[in-house]
């Protein structure tokens, strides 16, 4: 079964790879087409449910690099499961909507390869069981998403928005990536089944475990929103709405929180967990409803309760109770199902009316009826009404905040506000649009194609279904999550819809009716929120214009000050650089060789090296390019005949036969340039004959340095001339070097000639031909 897993994620890449050739074929009907292969997928996770269920998991093992110890690990327990489930089966829903949401784009075909590779990242992500992969698959839903994000590339804030949100979850990849790192040397695995297995507090006891928990935390901070990071998720609305649906229901932004509870069993085990975690994510609750509020737009109000609902998971993850992983786990699913719907929903709305004002919109059930129902069962959801899974998933809520120890009252405050607002924005975003009376839009409404509302319809009613009956879900897909994320199937996991007058029940109420009178009074929150705007100008994110707009001039200065187009100040730079870095390593006291170890002068040596010294005199004292070049010509191959001298006979024919070439071409081409017009001073030339002495005094040094020490490591050297043979079955050592043990470098070089060639010709078709007989050229 383990090899279903990666049938899965295969399909879906291979879907990325000919769906510009489909769309070509089928237009705007491929999407329809397409949508079938994240079904199949779905299907084949579908059919792990029985033995997950039952306590087991299913892997898959390919060695990917086995001297570096590394595979290829597919792991599907209960959490990855849940996971699959969701960005497979809201990948078809999405897919669908594309088709009639993206109708007659002429690159739609494009999108569907952002979008299937997206999709194919996010199902190896969690499929993932070594860290390493795990995070390759990251980076490539980073990738994957700035595409995403800025497929309206000719608008300048798409393009703004994809490069802020890849900026910002890039930073934070490179960040775990090196908390990855250090973990795998610390634990000695870099399989997360063995992670989670080991004894979580001795490895946490080690030194330096609390510098991996806050590069790890920052790499999933980032991913998820979470503050102070949060702003650049609101900012990726400029995508297209079936891109936001799917970003902010199953995929990415869930990346950072499936990583929490992923390594829930180990890191939870470290002091710094809760202090760290349950603040951050208390904190970006309650920004994003407090945020969500002041917004006039559908997708932004959207936006900021996912951030909300981000924040919340964080929360309950950091507190790390069995009842706050039961919770959490249900609020995710319960989230995944109404925010992809009511995504597709303001999509929708937008599409058809042509605004995503909530005031301006109003009464448009009748108009769009298929898309107010969806919209209906998604927002109870969202608000927490009883018989949908929303009201469970808050229920189990309240319920971990009321059991949690020390501080259960302030974590009830809260969850309660936060809760409260998300009553009103649910309100707004799914009630208001459609009921009341019929408002003027810029487009005369009526119903989206039949692509754009059966996936909103179907997740509204699976959100009633699975709050209807939640001992199916929860036996099914929950209990085995939680099972997961605990590190223990010890657990009972039992989820039920009534739960007797309780507490939390009473907190419910006063959620509803608090969130009504809220919801009566947002329109004039809304416009009470203009007047503050200028104070959103000075949170993380104007931190974040100022760190890229300094980069962004160090860089612009930094390429004027070395890139100023003169050859000599290259040099002058890099040899500096290098005789600095150099004097730097070399060892304070400076042990010399032995008399013995120096080989005695030799006349033809001494000779060569004198016409060497020759040739760059003269170089120097040319007066046109021409015998600069000849002088030039004379040190290349002085340097060859000192190859010769010194047994290296393949190194001087290389040399010779470069230099010649080189000199052809010289000659070629400057032999119609005019003698030199411009002369150095002399202060120039004296401080370009200090740098070139001094640089030569530094080589020396090094070679002197290096003899002390008992000359070279020899050990590379044996072992490229005992493995030629063998190896690559070849007698000439340089070659098999070349071609076979440094091959990729090779074939680098040979691709920068290429391209370096290429510009060249692209460069001579350039030249400006004759206008007209007798013209100017």
């Amino acid at each position: 079964m383990g090899q279903l897993s990666v049938i899965a994620i295969a399909i879906v890449f291979g879907a990325a790879f000919i769906a510009p050739w489909l769309h070509r074929r089928l237009g705007d009907k491929c999407g329809i087409v397409l949508g079938l292969v994240p079904l199949a997928a779905a299907v084949l996770y579908a059919s792990m449910v029985p033995t997950i269920a039952a306590g087991g998991a299913v892997a898959f093992r390919s060695e990917w690099v086995p001297s570096l110890g590394l595979a290829f690990d597919l792991r599907i327990d209960g959490l990855s499961l849940l996971f699959l489930l969701l960005i497979s089966g809201i990948g078809v829903f999405v897919t669908w909507y594309a088709a009639g949401y993206l109708h007659g784009k002429k690159d739609l075909g494009r999108f569907y390869l952002y979008l299937f590779g997206f999709m194919g990242s996010m199902l190896g992500v969690v499929s993932s069981d070594h860290l390493v992969a795990l995070f390759v698959f990251w980076e490539l839903t980073s990738i994957s998403s700035y595409l995403l994000i800025g497929y309206y590339h000719t608008a300048a804030r798409s393009r703004a928005s994809a490069l802020q949100a890849l900026l910002v979850t890039g930073t934070g990849g490179l960040a775990m990536l090196a908390g990855i790192l250090l973990l795998g040397r610390m634990a000695g695995t870099y399989r997360v089944s063995e992670l989670n297995a080991l004894d979580a507090a001795a490895l946490v006891a080690q030194p330096g475990f609390a510098a991996v928990l806050v590069l790890i935390l920052l790499g999933a901070f980032t991913k998820s929103a979470q503050f102070p990071f949060h702003f650049w998720l609101p900012n990726a609305m400029e995508a297209p709405a079936p891109v936001s649906s799917y970003l902010h229901s199953a995929t990415m932004v869930k990346a950072g929180v499936f990583l929490l509870a992923r390594l829930h069993p180990l890191l939870s085990a470290s002091p710094l967990w809760m202090p760290i975690v349950a603040p951050v994510g208390a904190v970006t609750m309650l920004l994003g409803v407090a945020m969500g509020l002041g917004q006039r737009d559908l997708k932004k109000i959207l936006a900021y309760t996912t951030l909300s609902v981000l924040g919340t998971l964080t929360m309950l993850l950091g507190i790390g109770t069995e009842a706050a992983v039961k919770a959490a786990m249900v609020y995710l699913l319960a989230h995944a199902l109404y925010k992809a719907a009511l995504f597709m929903c303001a999509g929708s709305i937008d599409h058809e009316t042509g605004t995503r004002d909530p005031d301006a919109v109003g009464g448009l059930r009748r108009a769009m009826p298929f898309t107010a129902a969806a919209a209906l069962l998604a927002g109870l959801s969202m608000a927490g009404f009883p018989a949908l899974l929303g009201f469970v998933g808050k229920e189990y809520f309240y319920k971990a905040l009321i059991a949690t120890d020390g501080q259960g009252a302030l974590w009830e405050i809260l969850g309660v506000s936060a809760s409260v607002a998300m009553f009103a924005l649910a309100a707004t975003a799914a009630w208001k649009p459609f009921f009341g009376p019929l408002l003027p839009t810029p487009k005369h409404p009526h119903e989206a194609p039949w692509t754009m509302w059966i996936g909103p319809i179907l997740l509204g009613v699976a959100g009633l279904k699975a709050g209807l009956f939640p001992g199916i879900s929860g036996g099914m897909l929950i209990a085995p999550s939680v099972h997961a994320v605990l590190g223990s199937a010890d657990h009972e996991i039992a989820y039920k819809l009534w739960h007797g007058w309780t507490l939390a029940l009473g907190l419910s109420g006063v959620t509803v009716a608090l969130g009504i009178v809220l919801y009566l009074a947002a329109p004039r929150i809304r416009a009470a929120s203009a007047r503050f705007a200028v104070l959103g100008r000075l949170g993380p994110e104007r931190c974040y214009e100022l760190l890229l707009s300094g980069t962004l001039g160090f860089a612009d200065w930094l390429t004027r000050t070395t890139q100023n187009g003169y050859l000599r100040n290259y040099l002058l730079t890099i040899f500096l650089f290098t005789a600095a870095l150099v004097l730097w390593t070399l060892p304070s006291e400076l042990s010399l060789p032995d008399s013995s170890a120096l080989i005695p002068l030799q006349f033809l040596p001494v000779v060569v090296c004198l016409l060497i010294i020759a040739g760059a005199v003269a170089a120097c004292l040319a007066l046109s390019r021409f015998y600069a070049i000849l002088a030039l010509g004379v040190v290349g191959l002085g340097v060859g005949m000192l190859f010769f001298l010194f047994s290296g006979p393949d190194l001087a024919m290389t040399q010779i036969l470069v230099e010649t070439l080189a000199l052809v071409l010289f000659v070629l081409a400057f032999y119609r340039l005019p003698l030199f017009s411009h002369y150095s001073k002399l202060g120039t030339k004296i401080r370009d004959g200090i740098i070139a002495a001094g640089f030569g005094v530094v080589m020396t040094l090094v070679v002197l340095a290096e003899m002390g020490a008992g000359g070279a490591d020899m050990s590379v050297s044996k072992f490229m001339g005992e493995s030629s043979l063998p190896l690559a079955n070849g007698r000439n050592v340089v070659n098999v070097i070349l071609v076979d043990f440094r091959a990729l470098d090779t074939l680098g070089e040979i691709t920068v000639l290429a391209i370096a060639a290429l510009g060249v010709w692209a460069i001579m078709r350039l030249r400006p031909k004759n206008t007209e007989k007798g013209g100017d050229k």
